[in-house]
């Protein structure tokens, strides 16, 4: 650390926001905020090569080593300098996770900047909505980003782009089809929720974003179908106090939240109990949001900005230990296990409490799964089911309850395992648009390569049992999936809990 303090003029910004992240992970008794204090004034003299890149490295590694004050005295100077908001909006999920949790007064003006990045007017209101408390009249021009800027803050796309021009598409904020079908999806609810369905029933707007995802190439990646039955099967039969709280993890459109907010007032009634989602992506916390408040579940469901691994701790300072009832875990799978042991430590999950992870299959949790079949602490059921409105592709989800609070040594996954994980990195890259040089993952990719991971999970000695499912809504639904009967399995006797309640 001595030696990088000394060459640090030598060090580009790149170079630098790798440093700041690396020592943020140095154990104690280094002490890193100390260390990085020192290297604020060498990234100051740097802002001209500032990109979002950077700017979310260096934030972030400040912010978890203490240095909130030093993140504070980054931004100022930035907007001394006249930083670009284009150069440090891939932050802005970090610097609201600090400003919600900390009940900062910044918040407006950080969404402010996430707005300039969306081209769809619809989507620009809905972050005005949380922005200002008002749909702006006039829509905000999108910025246009030049090649320059585009190598700068996304760097992953420049480099493909002088072999595939075709993803130029892709390089605009807020472009590219993910963001248009968003757009339509705000237009599709806004338009219908006051006559299609009453506006403060929570399953009449989960109808309306199915019905949505239901139009052609209007899929959306929501646990829908069979996978919403077990989830409001697995919600329910749980017997909740009122001070306990749900956490989802990866709130995308606010499907799941708004199901399990209606879940929890029906099982504790109005005003107990939370239900929490948290989300990266500060656009579709906005709309997750503007969905909740449709659906009149704003009174319980809060969505928090921010990485998961950066919010758990606030959970825990907000509703106290042992008060997680359930965990969803729907985001990037090759990281579900190390975030579920997060959330153990933090002594989060209370009693009975269950964890469900969804996409164990496709694109795959490998490691997870590893994990939650051979750790004592938990009793786990493996599901086996359709994906929404893919009836071709069987997808997994694991249920496990919290038997007792116990940190055993699991053993190693098998290379083959490990191997398998990174793999699924790559292929959930490439069904993303991601991976130029191979073609977009189609249905039939789906259907084998979903085949192959449970080919590897079943020479693991790792195998799903069938979620029985019974007919319903039949002249509109038969063709994607089939509702769900409970099947139950035994449960097993817990062991005592030692006082830690």
């Amino acid at each position: 650390a001595a030696e990088s303090i000394r060459k640090g003029h030598l060090l580009e910004l790149h170079h630098l926001s790798k440093l700041v992240w690396s020592l943020s992970f140095a154990p104690r008794p280094f002490d890193a905020k100390r260390v990085l204090g020192h290297l604020v004034p060498l990234i100051m003299c740097q802002s001209s090569q500032m990109s979002s890149v950077a700017a979310h490295s260096i934030l972030w590694g400040l912010w978890h080593s203490g240095g909130n004050d030093l993140v504070a005295q980054l931004l100022l100077h930035w907007k001394s300098e006249s930083v670009d908001d284009d150069d440090l909006v891939g932050a802005a999920d970090l610097l609201l996770t600090d400003v919600e949790w900390r009940r900062g007064s910044e918040e407006r003006g950080l969404l402010e900047m996430v707005e300039a990045t969306t081209a769809t007017p619809s989507v620009q209101g809905v972050v005005s909505k949380w922005a200002r408390g008002y749909v702006a009249d006039e829509s905000i021009v999108a910025h246009v980003w030049d090649q320059d800027k585009v190598e700068r803050n996304r760097p992953e796309l420049a480099k493909y782009l002088s072999h595939f021009p075709e993803m130029s598409k892709w390089s605009q904020p807020g472009s590219g089809n993910h963001w248009r079908k968003l757009g339509s999806l705000v237009e599709h609810v806004d338009a219908l929720v006051g006559v299609a369905t009453d506006p403060k029933t929570p399953h009449g707007m989960l109808r309306l974003i199915e019905r949505f995802a239901e139009g052609a190439r209007q899929w959306l990646k929501v646990a829908g179908g069979a996978k919403a039955n077990l989830l409001s099967s697995v919600f329910c039969d749980r017997s909740w106090e009122p001070w306990e709280f749900s956490l989802e993890c990866g709130a995308f459109v606010g499907y799941t939240s708004i199901r399990f907010a209606a879940a929890l007032r029906g099982q504790l009634g109005r005003g107990r109990g939370r239900a929490v989602s948290v989300e990266v992506d500060p656009v579709q916390a906005c709309i997750a949001r503007h969905f909740l408040d449709l659906a009149g579940c704003s009174e319980i469901a809060e969505v928090w900005v921010g990485q998961f691994r950066d919010v758990l701790p606030r959970a825990v300072e907000e509703f106290g230990v042992r008060a997680l009832g359930l965990a969803f875990l729907d985001y990037k799978g090759t990281i579900f296990h190390i975030d579920l042991a997060s959330l153990e430590r933090l002594l989060a999950f209370a009693p009975g409490g269950i964890a469900v992870a969804d996409n164990v299959v496709l694109p795959g949790a490998p490691l997870y799964l590893w994990v939650v079949t051979r750790h004592i602490a938990w009793a786990t059921t493996v599901w086996a089911l359709q994906e929404f409105l893919e009836p071709n592709v069987e997808d997994w989800m694991c249920v496990s309850e919290y038997c007792a609070p116990l940190f055993p040594e699991v053993d190693e996954p098998p290379v083959s395992w490990q191997r398998l994980s990174w793999h699924t990195d790559h292929m959930r890259r490439r069904a993303q648009g991601m991976r130029p040089g191979e073609n977009l993952m189609a249905e039939q990719d789906r259907v084998s390569y979903a085949r192959y991971i449970r080919s590897i999970y079943r020479d693991g000695g790792v195998d799903a049992q069938p979620w029985v499912d019974v007919p319903h809504d039949i002249s509109l639904r038969s063709r994607h999936e089939y509702r769900t009967a409970a099947v139950c399995s035994t449960q097993l006797p817990r062991p005592a809990w030692g006082g830690l309640h």
